[in-house]
């Protein structure tokens, strides 16, 4: 298991997550999810029929999952809970998909651009919570564990709160990316400030399935090469996986290459 010591306390961590971060001025400044906001607002009034984003690609994907359990869910909607769900744009994507969303976030300022989408957000922690057991049928958690100052007592949490036959969805780096080995200590996501662990695919594997998690499965796939495909035209609205022969051997290529290369992984777990 891979973290960083010393490690910040918990108001520090609070305290990194001010309206700077989410502008792109905090000490991840490859992200800015203000703008994400405007981005989506615009494509919404220009667009005359839905955008296929990334976005899309990973709710079809969980909804397959989702589709694979073995247990049948009770709710005729589905619900979906994403924590530190930031300015709440994959929330906004995931409602027009059908699912009944809420988010959790520790950012007073992030969280009322969700309140301003419709969205019902608390901006609480995970341990501060107060969710029932079997609440919801998807969490998703996007570059988020790895800010997370007690992984593993957070992921107990969650699997409580997730129905049985529920998804977890969580993307972060993957340390054992040959990037991160040729790299050291440069490599792009070691961010001490925020960044408190780093996960491969043998520890991600392992904390799930000792918090209770069945049917993990951990995909190295970056945002990069799935944006590509998707503007390639290989992956379309509602597959998880193409339905075209041709494309579906594209798309299993590139994948398998790319379980080799990513500084990314995409975690899929079943409770």
């Amino acid at each position: 298991m891979v973290y960083t010591n010393p490690r910040l306390n918990g108001q520090k961590i609070a305290e990194l997550y001010n309206a700077d971060y989410f502008q792109g001025h905090g000490f991840d400044k490859s992200v800015n999810y203000v703008r994400d906001v405007k981005d989506y607002s615009d494509e919404k009034a220009t667009a005359s029929k839905k955008n296929y984003s990334l976005d899309d690609w990973d709710l079809d994907t969980i909804s397959e999952r989702l589709n694979e359990g073995r247990n049948s869910l009770s709710s005729k909607a589905t619900t979906l809970l994403e924590i530190g769900c930031g300015t709440g744009v994959f929330l906004a994507k995931a409602r027009e998909h059908g699912y009944e969303c809420a988010g959790l976030e520790l950012s007073s300022y992030a969280a009322e651009f969700v309140r301003k989408m419709g969205i019902p957000v608390e901006t609480k922690s995970i341990e501060e919570a107060n969710f029932a057991e079997n609440t919801w049928d998807v969490i998703v958690m996007r570059e988020v564990i790895e800010h997370l100052p007690h992984p593993m007592e957070s992921l107990r949490i969650i699997h409580q709160w997730l129905k049985p036959g529920g998804v977890l969805f969580m993307a972060t780096g993957n340390y054992d990316s040959p990037e991160r080995r040729l790299r050291g200590a440069d490599w792009f996501y070691f961010m001490p400030e925020g960044h408190l662990y780093y996960f491969s695919n043998r520890t991600m594997t392992h904390y799930l399935n000792k918090v209770g998690f069945e049917e993990v499965r951990v995909t190295n796939q970056g945002d990069l090469v799935m944006e590509k495909l998707r503007k390639a035209g290989i992956l379309q609205l509602g597959e998880a996986i193409p339905r075209n022969i041709l494309k579906r051997a594209v798309f299993h290529v590139v994948r398998a290459l790319n379980h080799f290369i990513s500084s990314g992984m995409r975690v899929y777990a079943s409770k």
